[in-house]
């Protein structure tokens, strides 16, 4: 039996982003957490993995509660998500800036409870993927320090790593590997 770690089967799909790179930063950002693990020469480093609970409900519940404070109003998180994708509709100007600036705030404050984890993502390129990756890529950005971000913005990409590994592992036990 294998295991691998959560967001390593996205590199399954994209081996090309870590080939010349002798450590690499993932940062799975999902629902609840962001699970943080280094790659050395490829290869997964479990001394390094950590879970910091400040996934996308966190940043969604702030803006939502700002958006309460100086609008009065209760939106959706399905809204806050569509303008955080871009696609705002109708959305007032005042209120989609806040959504935006509430999202800086978040994407700061990760990208600080990653380096006090002992992660320095200045100093390696960081691979950013899940959920929360695509929703948050306009404010993840080379400007706030890091070395190299990488986005995949694909939600299933974890879930198509897992199938390539998976084919992978099957064809490798018919060949005596």
């Amino acid at each position: 039996m294998k295991l691998f770690p959560q967001g390593y089967s996205a590199i399954a799909i994209h081996p090309e982003l870590v080939k010349d790179e002798p450590s690499v930063l993932l940062m799975d950002i999902g629902g609840w957490t962001v699970d943080l693990m280094r790659l050395d020469n490829n290869v997964p480093n479990a001394a390094t993995c950590r879970s910091l609970e400040l996934g996308m409900i966190r940043c969604i519940d702030e803006i939502s509660e700002q958006v309460r404070r100086l609008f009065g109003l209760s939106m959706t998180t399905a809204q806050i998500e569509s303008a955080l994708r871009g696609s705002s509709g109708g959305m007032d100007e005042r209120i989609r800036a806040v959504i935006h600036t509430q999202a800086g705030k978040y994407a700061r404050n990760l990208l600080s409870a990653v380096t006090e984890s002992g992660l320095d993502i200045r100093a390696m390129p960081a691979i950013f993927l899940g959920g929360g990756a695509a929703l948050l890529k306009r404010h993840l950005s080379a400007t706030d320090g890091l070395c190299r971000p990488l986005i995949l913005d694909d939600v299933s990409l974890n879930a198509k790593g897992y199938e390539r590994l998976v084919g992978q592992m099957s064809r490798g036990v018919g060949h005596g590997g």
